[in-house]
C-alpha cells in the first residue's frame, strides 16, 4: 500500500507546487506588464516636451533676417527732417525726411510669445486712440507770453511759425494761448484749447503745469511739453527737453573713454541736481567709476567764496575726473575756484553736460581741454542763421525743440487720418533726424536723443568722434 500511496502523493505534491509557481509567474508577468506601460507613458511625455523646447538655430536666423528685411522695406522710402537754406532774396523752404541711423537703430526685432502677443493686442485695443482728424487740424500752443519767461515764449512761438512756413503745412492751424508762470493760467488756457477743438497740444514749458494739464483734458489729445523732467512723462504726455539721465549716461561713457575711474561731482542743490546725482550713482556702479566727493551749491548764489572753502578738503583722495553741472558765469567761477582748491585740470579732467554748450565759457583757462556732451550742433547752427534772418534775434535753444516737433507733426499729419495713425508714425523705432540730430519717440512718453561728446578749445568746441 505504501508504494501505491507514495505514487499518488508525489504527483499531487508536484502538481500543487507547479500550480503555486505558475501563479507566481503570472503575478510577475502582470507586474512586468504594468511597469512596461508606465515606462512607455513616461517616455512619450518626455518626447513631447522636448519637441516644444528644441528650436533649430538656423530657423531663428532665417526668421530674424526676414523681419529685418521687412523693417527695411517699411522704412526705406520714408524721409528725415532736414532744412535747406537759400539766399536772402529767395524764400526759405525745408525738405522733410526720415533717416535711419546705422550705428544706433540696427537691432533684431524680438517676436513676442503667443500669450504675450495676445496681451499686447488687448492692451492696444484698450488704450489706442482713434480720433479722426478734420481737414484743418488745430494744434494748441501753450507758452508763457506773460511773466518773467515771456521772452522764452516768444522765441518758441517764432520757431513754431517758422516750422509751419518752411514745411508748407496748409492743413494745420496754430492756436496760441498764454500759459503764464503759474498753474491756474496754464490749466485755464488748456481747457480753452480743448474747447476750441485742438487735436494736439504743444507746451507748456514747465513740468508742474504739464502733469496737471494731462489730468484735466481729454486723454485722446497728445501733449508735447518742453520740460526735461522725465518724471512727468506718461502715455499721451511727452517731455521734449534734453534728458539729464541720458546726458549723464553719455558723459560717464566719455569718462571710460578717457580711462577715468575716480571722480568728484559738483551739482546744484535743487531737484535737477537730485536727478543728476541719482543718475550718476547708477552709472558709477554700472561703469565701475568711484565717486569720491559730492559738492552742492545754491543755484541762485552770486558769490561762491564760501562754497570754495570746502572744495577738496581731503587732499588724500585722488580725483581723475571732476563733473561740474553748471553753465555760463556760474560754471566759469566754479571751475576756476575748483582749480584754485586743488583740482588741477592738467591732472584732473573736467567733464560736463549740455549746460557747457555756451560760447560764454570760452577763454576760461580751467575749462580748456574739458569734455562735455550736447546734442548735435551743425543743423542747429543753420537753424539759428535762418531764425536770425527772419526775426533779427538769436533764438533760445529750446526753440529748436519746438521747431523739431512741429516739423515732425506736419509730416505725420499729411499721411494720418486719426490720432492712432499719427502716433504710429511718431513712434517709428527707426527714429528721426532733426535740428539736434537723432531722436526717437516712444508711446509711453519717452524721448530718446543721441548726445555727442565735445572738447573745449580756446575759441570753439570741437566734436569728438568715437
Amino acid at each position: 500500500m505504501l508504494p501505491v500511496f507514495f505514487v499518488f502523493i508525489m504527483p499531487y505534491n508536484y502538481i500543487v507546487l507547479y500550480y503555486y509557481n505558475l501563479k507566481r509567474l503570472q503575478f510577475v508577468k502582470y507586474l512586468f506588464l504594468i511597469f512596461f506601460i508606465f515606462v512607455i507613458s513616461c517616455s512619450i511625455e518626455t518626447f513631447e516636451r522636448e519637441e516644444i523646447v528644441i528650436v533649430k538655430s538656423n530657423q531663428i536666423k532665417k526668421n530674424n533676417e526676414a523681419e529685418i528685411i521687412n523693417e527695411k522695406e517699411k522704412t526705406n522710402n520714408k524721409k528725415i527732417i532736414s532744412t535747406v537754406e537759400k539766399d536772402n532774396n529767395t524764400s526759405k523752404k525745408s525738405v522733410s525726411t526720415v533717416e535711419k541711423d546705422n550705428n544706433i537703430s540696427k537691432k533684431i526685432i524680438e517676436v513676442p510669445k503667443p500669450m504675450e502677443k495676445m496681451e499686447q493686442d488687448k492692451l492696444t485695443e484698450k488704450e489706442a486712440y482713434d480720433v479722426s482728424f478734420n481737414e484743418i487740424i488745430k494744434i494748441g500752443i501753450l507758452l508763457p507770453f506773460s511773466g518773467k519767461n515771456k521772452k522764452l515764449g516768444r522765441s518758441i512761438s517764432n520757431a513754431l511759425e517758422m516750422a509751419l512756413f518752411e514745411t508748407k503745412s496748409e492743413n494745420i492751424e496754430l492756436i496760441f494761448k498764454d500759459s503764464g508762470d503759474d498753474l491756474d493760467s496754464a490749466t485755464k488756457a488748456s481747457k480753452e484749447l480743448e474747447k476750441a477743438g485742438a487735436a494736439i497740444i504743444i507746451g507748456p514749458v514747465f513740468s508742474f503745469q504739464a502733469s496737471e494739464i494731462r489730468k484735466i483734458i481729454r486723454e485722446d489729445i497728445p501733449i508735447f511739453s518742453f520740460t526735461n523732467d522725465e518724471s512727468v512723462k506718461s502715455k499721451g504726455l511727452w517731455s521734449l527737453g534734453f534728458s539729464p539721465k541720458q546726458q549723464i549716461e553719455t558723459i560717464f561713457q566719455e569718462m571710460i573713454n578717457h580711462s577715468v575711474s575716480t571722480i568728484s561731482i559738483i551739482v546744484p542743490e535743487n531737484i535737477y541736481g537730485d536727478i543728476i546725482l541719482q543718475a550718476s550713482r547708477k552709472e558709477s556702479i554700472l561703469k565701475n567709476i568711484k565717486i569720491n566727493q559730492i559738492y552742492r551749491y545754491n543755484k541762485k548764489a552770486r558769490d561762491f567764496s564760501d562754497f570754495s572753502k570746502y572744495l577738496n578738503k581731503d587732499n588724500s583722495l585722488v580725483n581723475e575726473g571732476l563733473l561740474i553741472i553748471a553753465s555760463g558765469k556760474q560754471l566759469k567761477e566754479i571751475s576756476s575756484r575748483a582749480q584754485y582748491r586743488g583740482f588741477n585740470p592738467k591732472e584732473t579732467k573736467y567733464f560736463g553736460i549740455s549746460g557747457w554748450n555756451d560760447a560764454e565759457i570760452l577763454g576760461e583757462p580751467s575749462l580748456l581741454g574739458g569734455h562735455f556732451v550736447a546734442p548735435q550742433q551743425l543743423s542747429y547752427e543753420t537753424f539759428v542763421s535762418r531764425y536770425f534772418k527772419l526775426y533779427d534775434m538769436v533764438p533760445n535753444e529750446i526753440s529748436g525743440l519746438g521747431y523739431d516737433i512741429l516739423a515732425l507733426l506736419s509730416i505725420g499729419l499729411k499721411n494720418s487720418h486719426n490720432t492712432q495713425e499719427l502716433l504710429k508714425f511718431l513712434t517709428n523705432p527707426v527714429g528721426f533726424n532733426g535740428i539736434f540730430g537723432l531722436f526717437k519717440v516712444s508711446s509711453q512718453g519717452d524721448f530718446y536723443r543721441k548726445f555727442i561728446p565735445y572738447e573745449v578749445m580756446e575759441r570753439n568746441f570741437v566734436k569728438k568722434y568715437r
